[in-house]
């Protein structure tokens, strides 16, 4: 049986490796951090509620102040973002970070979660 949840997901997000929406969701009701990985115009537009936004481009400087062992859960409009986030998350040692993939696709499973 196809569920709701299962066919909303975006190409895009199943294109960059996301993680399942309900495991990202897990993950925050564990204590992971949600990045918002968007400009701060987009992010203004709507956001989830327990984000906080780090455009990709502050991201780097953003990481330098945190540590390692933390888990994060990184998300951005499609998925892209995303992904090129963990890269980042990645090349500054940190290996606890998911790419939650498209807001829309939180969004959509977030009720799921509770």
């Amino acid at each position: 049986m196809v569920t709701a949840s299962t066919t909303s997901i975006s190409v895009n997000t199943k294109l960059t490796g996301a993680q399942a929406t309900a495991t990202c969701w897990e993950l925050i009701k564990h204590g992971a951090m949600l990045i918002d990985v968007r400009n701060p115009d987009e992010f203004a537009s709507g956001h989830l509620p327990q984000a906080i936004n780090v455009p990709l481009t502050e991201l780097p400087v953003w990481l330098d102040a945190h540590h390692v062992e933390q888990q994060f859960v990184v998300y951005c409009g499609a998925g892209i973002r995303a992904q090129k986030g963990c890269d980042i998350f990645e090349s500054k040692g940190f290996n606890c970070a998911v790419n939650g993939g498209a807001m829309k696709d939180l969004l959509c499973c977030e009720s799921l979660s509770q």
